[in-house]
């Protein structure tokens, strides 16, 4: 199972309370879920502990089964 950010996809951006708002783009070679919780993660040398606050899946057509997931996390950086 092969699994990845599409990496033009990542932005991060901040609140005046320092909360982050992130959203990427999840490119998957199956339908089914998400390994990865994507609670935590490393992105632009900041760790942050985030919660997805909305997901959603999209089929890539002509690509023989891949999907790819938008998701909208938010959350603190550590």
């Amino acid at each position: 199972m092969v699994e990845f950010i599409e990496c033009s996809s990542l932005s991060i951006s901040y609140d005046a309370t320092g909360k982050a708002a992130i959203s990427l783009t999840v490119v998957k070679d199956d339908m089914t879920n998400l390994q990865d919780t994507y609670t935590d993660g490393t992105w632009g040398g900041v760790r942050f502990t985030v919660g997805v606050m909305g997901a959603s899946q999209q089929a890539i057509m002509g690509s023989g089964g891949w999907a790819q997931w938008s998701l909208q996390l938010e959350g603190v950086g550590n």
